[in-house]
């Protein structure tokens, strides 16, 4: 069962706003923190960046080169300050254009963010990165509501699906880690521990037709102790391995096909 399967959004200019990844589908951008240096070697990266009309900069923490800003707000030591609209450009075509407060050329405090790959951010900043409550909508569709850390998913949110799927419950670090809910649009849900992303650990699985397993899973099958109670009425329980079980002639399978068991 594939949970979630759009690809990693690209990296991003403008500060550390980098989108984060699809969730579960890739690794984390690389970490940036204000008033990092620029990079060795890069021509022209800067930690700094100036609009050229009005002279006002903001803080380019990715030390991208060949990037450039458009500023309309205000400006206090030569910083961006208060509320107003910065646009990025990257060779001189637009990239993320960001509504919302400034301090000391850094985003901070609430905002709206458009990157150049459509995904959006809505919700707080601290020193340049999504920190705090938001919503960001992915290229594809997929939307996470709740807190960030440090520019990624962190504690308890909610992911919904383009197909209507919605999970409630922990995140960390950008997985879905920790106890939550997922819940199928067709009806189905499943109930229990995640880790990076995958149903494992212990939970209980209910079918759009009222079968279920009540068990250990890893995975996202079910695998070690547990008991199903079929559609039918039969009930399993004993030891699962990847979704099968066997009991003399009796067998059942939970999260795969009777073929993959090698039962039919």
């Amino acid at each position: 069962m594939a949970l979630l399967s759009l690809a990693v959004a690209s990296p991003a200019a403008a500060q550390n706003s980098r989108p984060a990844p699809e969730l579960g589908s890739g690794p984390l951008p690389p970490r940036a923190f204000p008033g990092a240096p620029p990079v060795p070697g890069m021509p022209g990266a800067s930690d700094e960046i100036k609009d050229p009309t009005t002279g006002c900069a903001v803080v380019n923490m990715t030390a991208e080169p060949n990037v450039a800003i458009t500023w309309t707000g205000g400006c206090e030591h030569g910083l961006a300050q208060g509320k107003g609209v910065l646009q990025w450009t990257r060779d001189g075509k637009p990239a993320e254009r960001y509504e919302g407060e400034m301090q000391d050329g850094l985003y901070e405090g609430t905002g709206k963010i458009v990157y150049a790959d459509r995904a959006r951010y809505e919700g707080e900043f601290k020193a340049g990165e999504r920190d705090g409550r938001g919503t960001y909508v992915f290229p594809g569709g997929g939307r996470y509501i709740g807190p960030f850390r440090e520019g990624r998913p962190n504690g308890q949110g909610t992911y919904v699906w383009p197909n209507g799927n919605r999970y409630v419950g922990e995140f960390r670090d950008n997985q879905r880690t920790g106890r939550g809910t997922l819940l199928f649009a067709d009806g189905g849900r499943y109930e229990g521990d995640f880790v990076n992303g995958r149903m494992q650990g212990r939970g209980q699985r209910v079918w759009s037709n009222g079968a279920r397993y009540d068990g250990e899973w890893s995975n996202d099958v079910a695998n070690g102790y547990g008991t199903q109670a079929a559609a039918d009425g039969q009930v399993f329980t004993g030891t699962w391995v990847n979704g099968c079980y066997r009991d003399g002639s009796r067998w059942a399978t939970a999260g795969v096909s009777a073929q993959s068991c090698g039962f039919q």
